[in-house]
């Protein structure tokens, strides 16, 4: 097996537009462990990490829904249901709902994407094509 590490980023929480949070720049952890929180179903990478990071502060996280993966986070924080936690990437695609989000300061350990294959030619073909087109809308 071959990895190659392509990028890290952020923990966003994403809130619903009347959110009291509205006027903030950035939120920290123990600000969002009393919220009511909008994960999705095991295994996630991101819920483990969501109870692992609450946990190191002494909170329990505050499940009050669990939902398939996909655009459902959104459309139950929309709802007003509660709010959620997302890697920058998909936070940073959330304009066009009646949504926000604010980066967690203090979140700990990013999430890192790498591209595997089998085999490091295969993999550096595609790392090559990844990054003469990484500018380019596909």
């Amino acid at each position: 097996m071959w990895s190659w590490g392509l990028f890290t980023e952020p923990y966003y929480a994403v809130f619903p537009i009347d959110h009291r949070f509205r006027s903030r720049k950035t939120v920290q952890l123990v600000d969002l462990c009393k919220e009511p929180l909008i994960v999705h179903q095991a295994p996630c990478d991101t819920r483990r990490r969501i109870k692992e990071q609450m946990d190191s502060l002494g909170y329990k996280p505050n499940i009050i829904s669990e939902v398939a993966f996909g655009d459902f986070i959104f459309g139950a924080v929309m709802a007003g249901m509660g709010i959620t936690i997302v890697p920058e990437i998909s936070a940073k695609h959330i304009d066009h709902q009646q949504l926000f989000a604010l980066p967690i300061i203090d979140f700990g350990k990013k999430r890192s994407i790498s591209l595997a294959t089998k085999n490091a030619k295969l993999g550096l073909k595609l790392y090559q094509f990844l990054a003469k087109h990484a500018n380019e809308k596909i």
